[in-house]
């Protein structure tokens, strides 16, 4: 019985990591620009109710800003790895930093 306690535990602080808040900077490289690449981010983001925003930079490349349970984060980053039909995505580079709470619903910035 004592074993089984240990292991619920050890369940429950696994699954209260996953929970933990953060944010990211994420960065999306690839054919990302005039594919609609920023609307599907952010209609995936929004149904899986993160927050932050997401815009064009002038290299190419898409930059997001994001906060919400690192689990969801990751599941959103997964999406984002497919993108919309014809993006192209080559890379994603990510910069986890401390959640602040300060970000408004997902979206896009011109």
């Amino acid at each position: 019985m004592g074993q089984t306690s240990c292991k619920t535990s050890a369940l429950i602080e696994y699954n209260l990591a996953d929970m933990a808040k953060e944010q990211r900077i994420i960065k999306i490289h690839g054919k990302v620009q005039g594919v609609g690449y920023r609307f599907f981010a952010t209609r995936v983001a929004r149904r899986l109710g993160l927050k932050g925003s997401i815009e064009n930079i002038r290299d190419g490349y898409v930059e997001a800003i994001v906060e919400g349970e690192k689990n969801v984060i990751d599941e959103w980053i997964e999406e984002l790895k497919e993108g919309p039909r014809y993006a192209e995505v080559t890379s994603i580079d990510q910069e986890t930093k401390d959640y602040t709470g300060r970000l408004g619903d997902f979206d896009v910035k011109f």
